[in-house]
This record gives C-alpha cells, sequence and structure tokens, in this order.
C-alpha cells in the first residue's frame, strides 16, 4: 500500500494552519497541540497498524474497551465495566449504549452506506475486530498479544476458521472473551490498536478498501482525522465523542520531520509540545524545564556478513563473534549491555522482555574464539582475511571499541595447522548514515554495528523483523520456531521467544552489544501526555499546557 497522502493547495493549508494557531492566543480557547512525526502512515485500520505513526492515530482517533495510563491505571473505555472469572479465563466487559462513530468524509460514507448509516458501537464491532486480528489473512502485526484467546493460535495457523474464536457477543452491549491461559497483560492489549472496534458491515462494504484514506475511515476516540496536507496530519477533537474521558485539546497538528528537522531544539524553543528524542539528542539539551520519559527500544548488534566468503564457515564467524570485546557503557548514559536481541520497551505479560526472556547472549572468549579460528582455517585453507567493519559517524568510537578484540586475538594469528599461513587485515569504514544504509542494504561489508529499532511492544514482532529483514540468511528450523512463539500462550511466551533467541544468536551471524534508551519528552508547562514507552502510542487525550 502507497503512504495516505492527500496534497491540498497552498490556500487551505494557510487557512487551516491559521485556525489552528489562534487558539494559542486566548487563554479562554481550547489548546492545540504540535507534535513531529515522520508521517509513516499507510492504513488507518487499527487491525494492520504496523508504524509508530500508525499506532499514534490509532491511540488518538479510536477507542477501546479500555484505557491504559502511563501509571498502569486501568480507566473505562468504550467499556463501562468488566468482570474477571477467578482463574482468569473469562472477561466479561458491558458497554455503554448511544456511542457512535465518527466519519471524517460523510459523503464518501453514505455513498457506501446510505444516508440512514449511523449506527452504536456494539459488542459485535468488537467481536469482528478481534475475528479480523486472529484471521491470518490480515496479518495483524500485534497478533501475539491476543494470543491467549481461546483457539487464537490454530486460527492464526490456519486450522480454524476465525468465527471459532473465543470472543461473543450475548448482546449488543455484552462482550464475553474466554482465554486458553490467563494472560496478566491482557487489558493492556484490549487498550491497543489490535482491539479497536470494526463495524462488520462497513468494512466488508469498503470491499477491501478499509482504512486507505478518510473516503473509507470512521473512527471512535477523542479525536479524527480530519485532514492530510502535504507537511502534516491535522486531528481534530470528536465532537461526537460521548464517553468517559473527553479532552480539552482542540487540535493536534502532526507535523511531518525529515532528516534535516532539529526536533531537539524545536523542543527546546517550546515549537514543539511533545517529542520523541534520540539519547544523544537528550543529552544535547540540557533543559531541567523539559520532562522525559526514558525506555529502550533499540538494540545495536554486530551483523556479520553470511554472503561473504569467509562467513559462510560457521566456526570462523562464531571465532570473530567470540572476539569482540565486551562494550563499555560509561561514556553514554543511554547505552546499556544487551544480554539478548528483544529490547526492554517490548514486553511479555507486563514485563519488560529482556527480564522475562532472561540472557541468551554470551561475552568475549578470545582464548577460545583462537582455537574455532584455527579450526575454521584449517577446514577452509584461506591464505589471507581481509575484513572490513561499517559504522555511522555517531558510532564510530564504539566500533574501534569492539574490534580491538578481535585483532588482539585472531588478529594476531599467523598460521594454522602443519603448514598453513594466513595473512589478516581490518579497517573500519565510518559513513554518514545514509551512506550506511546504501551500503548495508547492497551488503557491502564483512560486519556492520547496525541499530534494530522496536516500533512495538511486541517481543515476537520484533524479533520476526529481524528474520523478515533477511538480515541474517538462511537459518535451519528458525521459521518453525517463530511459528510456535507466534502461537504461544501467554505463560509461555517468554520461553518459546527465547529459544527463537538463541537459534539466532547460536548461527553467530549477529551479536547484541548494546540496548539504546530513547526519550519521549515534554516541552515547559506540557504535562499529561502519555507516552506507553515503546509502543508508539502517543496520547493526547489528557494532555495540559499552561502558557
Amino acid at each position: 500500500m502507497k503512504r495516505i497522502k492527500k496534497i491540498l493547495s497552498i490556500a487551505l493549508c494557510a487557512v487551516i494552519t491559521a485556525s489552528l494557531f489562534s487558539g494559542c492566543s486566548s487563554k479562554n480557547e481550547s489548546i492545540d497541540f504540535i507534535y513531529p512525526f515522520s508521517g509513516n502512515v499507510n492504513s488507518f485500520d487499527p487491525q494492520v497498524a504496523a508504524t509508530a505513526d500508525e499506532f499514534l492515530i490509532a491511540e488518538n482517533c479510536f477507542e477501546g474497551l479500555v484505557r491504559i495510563r502511563d501509571d498502569g491505571t486501568v480507566r473505562d473505555g468504550v467499556a463501562e465495566s468488566w468482570e474477571i472469572s477467578n482463574d482468569g479465563l473469562t472477561y466479561t466487559f458491558k458497554l455503554k449504549k448511544g456511542i457512535k462513530w465518527r466519519i471524517s468524509e460523510k459523503s464518501a460514507v453514505t455513498e457506501l452506506m446510505g444516508e440512514s448509516f449511523n449506527p452504536d458501537i456494539t459488542a459485535d464491532d468488537f467481536v469482528f475486530a478481534l475475528q479480523r486480528a486472529a484471521d491470518p489473512s490480515t496479518e495483524c502485526p500485534l497478533f501475539t498479544s491476543i494470543a491467549s484467546i481461546e483457539n487464537a493460535g490454530e486460527i492464526h495457523s490456519g486450522k480454524m476458521a476465525a468465527d471459532k474464536l473465543g470472543v461473543t457477543a450475548n448482546d449488543d452491549y455484552t462482550l464475553v472473551i474466554k482465554l486458553k491461559s490467563a494472560d496478566e497483560g491482557f487489558l493492556n492489549a484490549m487498550s491497543t490498536a489490535v482491539a479497536m472496534p470494526c463495524n462488520r458491515e462497513y468494512f466488508n462494504a469498503t470491499k477491501g478498501r478499509y482504512g486507505l484514506g478518510l473516503s473509507y475511515s470512521m473512527f471512535n476516540g477523542q479525536f479524527y482525522v480530519s485532514s492530510i496536507l502535504e507537511s502534516s496530519y491535522i486531528l481534530r477533537n470528536n465532537k461526537l465523542y460521548t464517553g468517559s474521558h473527553p479532552s480539552s485539546v482542540s487540535d493536534v497538528t502532526l507535523n511531518i520531520i525529515n532528516e534535516e528537522s532539529d526536533v531537539a531544539q524545536k523542543l527546546k524553543s517550546g515549537y514543539y509540545d511533545c517529542a520523541y528524542i534520540t539519547g544523544k539528542e537528550y543529552e544535547s539539551i540540557d533543559d531541567s524545564k523539559i520532562t522525559v520519559t526514558p525506555y529502550s527500544n533499540k538494540l545495536w548488534a554486530m551483523v556479520l556478513n553470511k554472503n561473504r566468503q569467509i562467513f559462510s564457515n560457521t566456526d570462523l564467524r562464531k571465532a570473530v563473534c567470540l572476539s569482540i570485546s565486551n562494550p563499555e557503557t560509561q561514556q553514554h548514559s543511554y547505552l546499556t549491555k544487551a544480554g539478548g536481541l528483544t529490547p526492554p520497551s517490548c514486553s511479555i505479560e507486563g514485563k519488560p522482555a529482556n527480564e522475562a526472556i532472561g540472557n541468551s547472549s554470551y561475552s568475549q572468549d578470545t582464548e577460545k574464539a583462537v582455537e574455532i579460528w584455527r579450526k575454521g582455517l584449517e577446514e577452509e585453507k584461506y591464505t589471507s582475511a581481509n575484513l572490513t567493519v561499517i559504522a555511522t559517524e555517531d558510532m564510530e568510537a564504539t566500533a574501534k571499541q569492539l574490534v580491538q578484540g578481535i585483532q588482539g586475538s585472531i588478529g594476531k594469528i599467523s598460521s594454522y595447522g602443519k603448514e598453513g599461513k594466513i595473512s589478516f587485515s581490518l579497517k573500519i569504514d565510518v559513513l554518514s548514515q545514509k551512506d550506511f544504509d546504501t551500503a548495508f542494504s547492497n551488503g557491502e561489508y564483512d560486519l556492520a554495528l547496525y541499530c534494530f529499532e522496536s516500533d512495538s511492544q511486541s517481543a515476537v514482532t520484533f524479533l520476526g523483523d529481524i528474520i523478515k529483514g533477511n538480515y541474517l540468511g538462511e537459518i535451519d528450523g528458525i521459521d518453525s520456531l517463530m511459528n510456535e512463539a507466534q502461537n504461544a500462550a501467554a505463560n509461555d511466551s517468554a520461553a518459546k521467544c527465547k529459544t527463537v533467541e538463541e537459534k539466532i544468536i547460536s548461527d553467530y551471524s549477529l551479536l547484541p552489544i548494546y540496548y539504546e534508551a530513547s526519550y519521549y519528552a515534554q516541552a515547559k508547562g506540557v504535562s499529561g501526555v502519555d507516552f506507553h514507552p515503546g509502543s508508539g502510542r502517543v496520547s493526547f487525550i489528557n494532555a495540559t499546557r499552561e502558557d
């Protein structure tokens, strides 16, 4: 799907922008917010939301059964109350009556559904939404968060029809969800994009176009997408919202940024009300008036290119991995040593994924590395090993520190076996981010210090993205292990993810190095923005600003 973008006239942009900023000048008016985002929006369909920008829109423009604040407080959403059985396997939700859909482009929906189409949000909207999320044809990125629902795994693997999911509408306003195993994080899942309502009749009428632009979208949250401009998306307060938590924010301008945008300085100046910033940007701001919420959603790893002849040998890859120096973390507060692949921003049963999974990596062992290096050289009969490491400018010092172990161990080996001779060289190519991305994409490296970033809180999704990204080449059995992780019960998810991590790491094509913390930041006077760290679900519903 192509990115949703409607280019309106300059005059229209000016009128809308002027109306947005006019609200800031009067204390009697509702406030508006400006937030930078990348504009990576392919659909408004919550069940297929995959990018941080799509999660942000789903968070503000839809309302699920419940809402969860950053402090963990569970609040009512479309459901006015809920009960959980003593064994934790049955959730019964009572829905509010009279909750309506907000339609951005009325004429387009009227053309599809007729003038009288104005349905309440009912229990069937949640039944259908969850059935869609479990259906393998939807390819829902957050499926694993609902895998604990009865029959979800069987449906997702194609063994059952979606209507066999353990979700039932007892009547229009009573929803019953049955789990196959207790899941401490289930209510949290019900507050995310995967469980946002979807009207069955309207979805079918769009004939595969649901969510593809405002003409095929409906919203039920405190905001709705009113305009898509060349440089921004405009969210307006939904005056038809009759739920328990209306927002005092009148408009949110989602300002599309590029590589040259100085987000940190615009945050410091107050142009942006809040923003996502990197650890490096946070250190550069040095402003106590900016409040931040840290979270670690990035994994820095050393990737070995298996398409290079020398690294087609598992022993030679293993020797290099074992010789890499243990990372130093004292230089930057936002870097911590990675004990596995999945970053802490991902969660499993409400816990940081790295804690739930445990350590799956290994530390430097130069003695063993030398032994295995000689063994691999004997197998291949190589006479030279010339390695090129690529790194971005920001990570040059880190790359130099990591390769010291290689140079000081296997790099000093000049002979192997009875008569084998080997020459060794290693160089670091420091590249701009753009040139690094090109070189990495084209496979023009032996080793690359690469950053993997998680866009959601799903550990399985993060691991799946690493595998699907084809960074590692072929790993026997990995697809089967991933399938087991995707369909695992909540209480078995950590163990299945650990098995996947161990399989990847034991291939010695990727060595985890650091977790990097990023920061959600609020400008001076701004409070109440819920960031749901690591999920992309920035919520402006409770936001306030003191001018």
